[in-house]
C-alpha cells in the first residue's frame, strides 16, 4: 500500500530528471506562525522575493539576514497551509514542483478517472435489509455511486444468489430517499438481507500520509497512471508561459529548446497515460463484470 507521498515523490523525481535544486536546512523548529526562519547554512541563493518550501508548505522571503542566516517570511503563500516544522527540515529553494502543487494534480487525476471517457473506478459495497414488497428502496450511498455491479440476497449463510432484475434510480425525492438513489426491483424477491456491489469514483486525498487505496479507492496496479497524470498536468502550463510576450525568464536561446518543445515531451506521456487506462479498464471489466437485467 502506498501514501500520497509517495506519489509525490516519484513525480517530482521523474520529472526533475536528476536535477537536483537548491537546498538548506531548518536550524531550529517552527510554529504555524513564525515569520523568522533561520537556516543552518549560509543563505546563498534564498534573498528577497524568494519562495522556498518546507514540507508541503511555501514560503515568500520578504528579508534575509546573510550574517544571522535568518529570513523575514509570509507564511501559507500560494494557497498552502501554515504546519509546524522540525528543526533539520529541508529547505526547498524555487522549488520548480511545489508538493501541494503535485498534491492537487493527483487530485485532478483522480477525479478525471472516473469519467465516463476513462471509464475506472473502485469498488465498494453496502449491506441492506429488504422487506420482500417494497418495489424501491433508498440506497444509503452519499460518496457518488456510478452504477451497480450486482445486487445478492442471502438466501443461506454460504448461498447468496444474484438479483438479476435490479436497477440504479437517481436523483429521487429525498423525502422519500435520503440519499436521493434508490434500489429498484424489476422482479419478485423475498424479504432477507441483501448486499449492493458497486461501482464509486476515486476519492480525493487531502495529507500526504493519506493511503490511495484506503483514501482514495485506487489500486495498487493503477499507481502509475497517477504518477504519469500529474506530469503531464504539471508541464502542460510551462508551454504556456515559455510563450509570454511580455516577459521572458528562461535565459536560454529559443534554438536550444525551440517552441512546442514541452508539448512535444509530453506527448509519449499522453500515449502512454491512453494505454495504461485502457489497460486497467479492461483489468476491471474482466475482474467485477455486471450480471444485471434492468428488464
Amino acid at each position: 500500500m502506498s501514501t500520497v507521498a509517495s506519489i509525490i515523490n516519484k513525480t517530482q523525481r521523474q520529472l526533475l530528471s536528476g536535477t537536483v535544486e537548491e537546498r538548506n536546512k531548518l536550524s531550529a523548529t517552527v510554529n504555524s506562525s513564525a515569520t523568522t526562519i533561520g537556516t543552518t547554512y549560509d543563505l546563498d541563493g534564498l534573498r528577497r522575493g524568494t519562495v522556498f518550501e518546507i514540507d508541503s508548505e511555501l514560503f515568500y522571503t520578504w528579508d534575509v539576514s546573510t550574517s544571522g542566516k535568518t529570513a523575514t517570511v509570509e507564511r501559507a503563500f500560494s494557497g498552502t497551509t501554515a504546519a509546524s516544522h522540525t528543526s533539520g527540515s529541508i529547505i526547498t529553494v524555487n522549488p520548480r514542483f511545489p508538493r501541494n502543487q503535485v498534491l492537487e494534480a493527483v487530485n485532478d487525476e483522480l477525479a478525471d478517472l472516473s469519467s465516463p471517457m476513462n471509464g475506472l473506478f473502485q469498488i465498494k459495497t453496502i449491506d441492506l435489509e429488504y422487506n420482500g414488497f417494497d418495489s424501491i428502496i433508498n440506497l444509503p450511498i452519499f460518496g457518488g455511486i456510478i452504477d451497480i455491479v450486482d445486487a445478492r440476497l442471502r438466501y443461506t449463510a454460504d448461498n447468496y444468489p444474484i438479483i438479476r432484475k435490479v436497477q440504479l434510480l437517481r436523483d429521487l425525492p429525498t423525502l422519500d430517499f435520503p440519499s436521493g438513489y434508490g434500489l429498484k426491483f424489476n422482479q419478485q424477491c423475498r424479504a432477507g438481507d441483501i448486499r449492493v456491489t458497486y461501482k464509486a469514483p476515486y476519492a480525493a486525498v487531502t495529507s500526504e500520509s493519506d493511503n490511495l487505496q484506503i483514501v482514495a479507492g485506487i489500486s495498487a496496479q493503477a499507481e502509475d497512471i497517477l504518477v504519469i497524470g500529474a506530469q503531464i498536468r504539471l508541464m502542460a502550463p510551462r508551454e504556456i508561459r515559455r510563450n509570454f510576450i511580455d516577459s521572458q525568464g528562461d535565459t536560454r536561446r529559443s534554438d536550444e529548446v525551440q517552441s512546442g518543445a514541452i508539448s512535444n515531451s509530453v506527448t509519449n506521456l499522453l500515449r502512454l497515460r491512453r494505454d495504461r487506462i485502457q489497460a486497467e479498464a479492461m483489468r476491471l471489466a474482466r475482474q467485477y463484470p455486471t450480471f444485471l437485467s434492468r428488464d
